[in-house]
């Protein structure tokens, strides 16, 4: 034993000081104690994040929170008209919409769900949009309003019940009950519907026309006001550029009816922050963003028809296809834990309130969340490991608002150009109507091409491309004559008479 114990120590003496075996394990002994450490941080860092996470809560929680109803009575808000305005005459439209809009919203059994939703299927109008396109975006619509062999004035019979409906629906306060809720109001048929609606009345008479126009407009800018998810917000724009355009194509005529230019001016008043405001929109994809974190994912049926939904409102509204995608709220954590989520009472919720002010204040165009990060102090851990979090883009949405407001301000000066004026210079005459008619893209005057006499704005790009409506937006604009002096008749000269 003692020889051995020897030769052993002695043996152990003598080694190299590389030794192949060793080395051999050395690096995976350093992997394995790095993989301890990292597993050590990460745990106590989802330790030291659980109160930021339920800080997060708070924050996140306050903006998902959900608005005061106005109206109690479904049956009474035109919220849900706007889900039934299309079914059988033998159904009641606030009902069934209302009906069909708690079918989308509860939890319910989608085998059932799919089979009521057949059912109702069964009982709808459908109104090809090309059934209204000719006349409506003809170069003078009111006299095709006016024509009895038309497929609109065939239509206007064919759809009386929808129209009667739409007359109703006009007639209805509207409360958005859309928040936290992945619902699907009606789409495509809503254009057609308005047209129908809006054409009927030029045809019978100007004033009514008018009118109607004058009753579209002023609703759907209420809807605008009051939307509390960006579909809803969306799908208002949509009725109302549609209606300025109509209105735009009217004015460029030589000559207008004095009803259309007196009413035009009440009509056509720039967005006001209310209608600008991004506020219930994005919580409310705070709110589904939270929600996902509960309840899952909808059904693949549902996420099919929401997606066609979305792809109809991106392609009337003039945005990209993905730009739904863009302003999705990060709903699941990463895997570093809490460090995305608990961000969120740093950076998201200061982001989405920064944001939300700027909506509001007409600014032309909203902070980045670089911008806003910027103004936090952000802990050393946190910045390192997840210091570029997801940022939803809502730019593309506060520029369609922007443009909606440009149409109203062009239409607007339409009117006002047409007006007699001692100012002989158009560009002049745009200078000094007031701030409030001026490019909101930019803060500067409108501007004048006089070779294809068009007032136009410079448009999302910014850049003056002479009034080319494939980057500008642009209109057609008739200008009013210079009033003429009045003419001062010599005074007669007085003459004696004598009598004789």
């Amino acid at each position: 034993m003692l020889l051995y114990g020897y030769v052993t120590e002695e043996a152990l003496h003598r080694r190299p000081l590389w030794d192949p075996v060793d080395s051999t394990y050395a690096p995976m002994k350093h992997l394995a104690i790095a993989a301890v450490i990292l597993w050590a941080a990460f745990h106590f860092g989802g330790m030291f994040f659980s109160s930021d996470d339920r800080a997060t809560e708070a924050a996140l929680g306050r903006l998902s929170e959900a608005p005061q109803r106005t109206i109690e009575n479904p049956y009474r808000n035109g919220y849900f008209y706007l889900f039934g305005l299309t079914a059988a005459a033998s159904l009641d439209a606030a009902k069934t919409g209302y009906e069909i809009w708690v079918d989308e919203t509860k939890d319910a059994r989608h085998a059932e769900l799919a089979e009521r939703r057949a059912t109702r299927a069964d009982l709808v109008y459908a109104v090809p949009l090309e059934t209204t396109a000719s006349s409506w975006e003809s170069d003078d619509p009111l006299s095709e309003f006016r024509k009895k062999d038309t497929p609109l004035h065939a239509a206007c019979s064919q759809y009386r019940v929808l129209l009667s409906r739409y007359e109703r629906w006009i007639g209805l306060p509207f409360d958005d009950w859309g928040f936290a809720h992945r619902t699907t109001p009606l789409g495509p048929d809503i254009v057609a519907i308005h047209r129908l609606y809006v054409a009927e009345g030029f045809s019978n008479s100007t004033m009514e026309g008018v009118e109607r126009l004058h009753r579209d407009l002023h609703l759907w800018r209420t809807v605008l006001r009051e939307a509390k998810t960006i579909g809803t917000k969306i799908l208002a724009q949509i009725v109302i550029r549609d209606d300025l355009q109509l209105l735009s194509r009217v004015l460029a005529k030589p000559t207008v009816d004095k009803a259309i230019l007196t009413m035009g001016l009440q009509l056509t008043l720039p967005l006001s922050a209310a209608e600008y405001s991004l506020r219930w929109p994005i919580r409310h994809q705070v709110a589904v963003a939270m929600k996902d974190r509960t309840t899952g994912l909808r059904h693949e049926t549902d996420q099919e028809r929401r997606r066609l939904y979305e792809e109809w409102l991106s392609r009337m509204g003039r945005l990209p296809g993905d730009a739904f995608n863009g302003i999705i709220h990060p709903p699941a954590r990463t895997t570093t834990g809490n460090l995305q989520w608990g961000q969120g009472s740093s950076v998201y919720a200061v982001y989405y309130d920064a944001i939300i002010n700027a909506s509001e204040s007409h600014v032309k165009r909203l902070p980045g969340m670089q911008e806003v990060i910027g103004t936090l102090h952000r802990g050393m851990f946190e910045g390192v490991v997840n210091s570029r979090p997801v940022e939803p883009s809502w730019e593309l949405f506060h520029g369609q608002l922007i443009e909606t407001d440009t149409r109203l301000r062009l239409a607007s000066l339409q009117i006002q150009l047409r007006h007699p004026s001692p100012q002989t210079a158009v560009p002049t005459r745009l200078a000094e109507v007031g701030s409030q008619y001026f490019d909101p893209f930019t803060g500067l005057p409108m501007l004048w091409s006089p070779t294809q006499q068009k007032l136009y704005s410079v448009g999302k790009d910014r850049l003056d491309d002479g009034g080319d409506p494939t980057f500008d937006i642009s209109v057609p604009a008739v200008v009013g004559p210079i009033p003429a002096k009045p003419t001062t008749s010599p005074v007669p000269t007085a003459t004696r008479s004598g009598r004789r």
